[in-house]
């Protein structure tokens, strides 16, 4: 009794996290009754990918994955959607500060579950070029179902331990003070975003709808001022080195062995560095020059705040669209003519 007695906040504390399940890492995000997110702290999106398809797969058969970070979410699948067969099923299949390594490992789990990838939209920002995976952070860290089922030993202590922290089980119990802290910092806007669950997909319906009409309304001073740009170096040296350039045929190799549809697209970002041209000739030598469209260095869209949802550089869902489309009309209209382009690897 003694011993049960001692234990007991612990086991009623550990009820409570299982209960809650604020991370979403058994269960992929839910929405409420209006098709807004169920948010009540920051969630791996790298979990909730795994645990959709695992959810809706059997449903949806999914063979079509929108692959890359959350620079990649707003690259819709309505938008792609078009450019595809019309049978094809899509599953918005990112994460959070996503890695090369991450997408090696999402295609290997697809591959594992007997999912051929037929279509791939796959979005790599500059800074996604030697990024490395982070075993460490509850935002970041990869799914076991990934990298090991053994791994669920330390990541389930990984998350037990980070709600141990005093902010996150105040999230818990106030859901609406996290989201209004990520207001206050000028992260996220001040409307909820709607979710389409079995795509795995948010977007800002009224936002889009507010900077379409009537842009000032949201990109207001003092929204602009809570965002600190970073100071980036006059130059930088190019990002694709052996060990980068062996991920990237990797990742050749299994899209060939999927005989897969694919398109890369490098987007920009308001405090981004441009892709260097050794960088952009690397992976046109990979994959071809027609399926790489490197859009980071645009003027428009590097040096305009306007452009960004938010001080994470999120681009604005009307002008992923644009590029998309771009992409898929250089695609048909690019010659290939430069012999460069055709080196084997």
């Amino acid at each position: 009794m003694r011993t049960l007695l001692a234990t007991s906040p612990v086991i009623l504390f550990m009820a409570f996290y299982a209960i809650v399940d604020p991370f979403h890492i058994v269960h992929p995000i839910t929405t409420d009754s209006q098709g807004r997110d169920s948010l009540i702290v920051g969630v791996n999106a790298g979990f909730t990918s795994i645990e959709t398809y695992n959810l809706y797969n059997d449903q949806y058969h999914y063979d079509s994955f929108i692959f890359g970070s959350s620079m990649s979410q707003n690259f819709k699948a309505s938008y792609w959607k078009p450019y595809l067969d019309s049978t094809a099923s899509i599953l918005h299949f990112d994460a959070s500060m996503e890695t090369l390594t991450g997408i090696i490992s999402k295609m290997n789990f697809l591959g594992n579950h007997g999912t051929t990838i037929k279509n791939a939209l796959i979005v790599i920002e500059v800074e996604m070029l030697g990024r490395k995976p982070s075993e460490d952070d509850i935002l970041y860290v990869e799914h076991p179902a990934t990298t090991g089922t053994m791994n669920w030993f330390r990541v389930h202590p990984l998350f037990f331990n980070a709600f141990r922290d005093f902010n996150q089980v105040r999230y818990a119990l106030y859901p609406g003070r996290y989201r209004q802290e990520m207001q206050n910092e000028g992260i996220i806007g001040d409307i909820a975003p709607d979710r389409i669950e079995h795509l795995n997909e948010m977007y800002y319906g009224e936002i889009d709808s507010i900077i379409a009409t009537c842009p000032e309304r949201f990109f207001t001073p003092e929204r602009l001022a809570k965002r600190k740009r970073r100071v980036l170096p006059a130059a930088t040296p190019p990002a694709i080195d052996e060990v980068v350039e062996a991920q990237l045929k990797t990742i050749k190799e299994i899209l060939d062995k999927n005989h897969t549809n694919y398109i890369i697209i490098v987007p920009p970002r308001a405090t981004n560095p441009q892709l260097k041209w050794q960088d952009l000739w690397v992976m046109r030598a990979i994959f071809g020059e027609d399926k790489v469209h490197d859009f980071s260095g645009i003027p428009e869209y590097v040096g305009d705040e306007k452009l960004y949802y938010d001080k994470a550089a999120h681009l604005i869902s009307s002008r992923c669209k644009a590029l998309l489309d771009s992409a898929y009309y250089e695609q048909d209209h690019t010659a290939l003519t430069n012999p460069y382009y055709r080196l084997k690897f």
